[in-house]
């Protein structure tokens, strides 16, 4: 249990693909019902690194999901796991999950290769940072806080800040930072041009919808759409550039 509360830090640090970032929410250290007696099968490599049936299963969580559909739709859960039309979709679902894994494993190697190093000051700013997104988002007192981090199995603060900033989540998040994101502008030109292409629908909401009045939406959408795609880019690059085998 104790990399949830790291995993809900590391969500807020940077707006990088969701696969990327929830492979340590998946990792929370609690193994699938019935996987403890499976063969860690290798299901990829990358660059020589491998990646194991376990991993995939924690990531995937199929048992979870099947559960949570089961308290919705007993039936339906039912289809998922014994129809062949359903054992499909749930395989879908793990070959997506498998390349959420390769793109993590991917930038982790990438951050490695830049020999990408963060000061102490970084490191406590982004601590700082993460940590009061997460009191402020979950309405969580200081108090409050140390005690779920107690309940978790940490000493004190200090063991959980340790752990939180040896993951490699982080490194990853300044890579993206630097060889990614550094350079990604909104011209006014961009703002103006999306206005204009939206402007008939901003006036159904029946208030202020001028230019300057949404230019900090605006600007915010487009960087939002630009990153996205910028990260998305740079993986694909990643991927063409490695060694990828797949067993699955």
């Amino acid at each position: 249990m104790k990399k949830i509360l790291i995993s809900l830090l590391l969500i807020t640090v940077l707006m990088v693909p969701t696969a990327v970032l929830a492979q340590d929410a998946a990792n929370n250290g609690e193994q699938p019902a019935g996987s403890s007696n499976q063969t860690k099968q290798v299901v990829a490599a990358v660059n020589g690194e491998e990646i194991t049936s376990q991993e995939l299963a924690q990531q995937a969580n199929v048992n979870q999901i099947l559960q949570q559909v089961s308290r919705v739709d007993q039936q339906l859960a039912q289809i998922l796991s014994s129809s062949e039309a359903g054992k499909k979709v749930l395989n879908e679902l793990k070959k997506a999950k498998l390349d959420g894994l390769i793109d993590n494993v991917l930038l982790k190697q990438a951050a490695e290769e830049s020999n990408i190093t963060l000061t102490q000051s970084e490191k406590n700013e982004i601590y700082k940072k993460q940590k009061d997104a997460i009191l402020k988002q979950n309405k969580m007192t200081e108090k409050q806080f140390l005690s779920i981090l107690k309940k978790q199995g940490y000493e004190n603060e200090a063991a959980y800040k340790k752990e939180f900033l040896n993951n490699p989540q982080i490194k990853i998040n300044k890579l993206i930072e630097q060889k990614v994101l550094s350079n990604i502008e909104v011209s006014e030109k961009e703002l103006q041009q999306a206005y204009d292409q939206n402007k008939k629908a901003f006036a159904k909401s029946g208030k202020d919808t001028s230019f300057e009045k949404l230019k900090p939406q605006l600007k915010q959408m487009l960087k939002q759409q630009k990153q996205s795609q910028a990260i998305n880019q740079y993986l694909q690059k990643l991927r063409k550039e490695a060694e990828i085998k797949k067993n699955i």
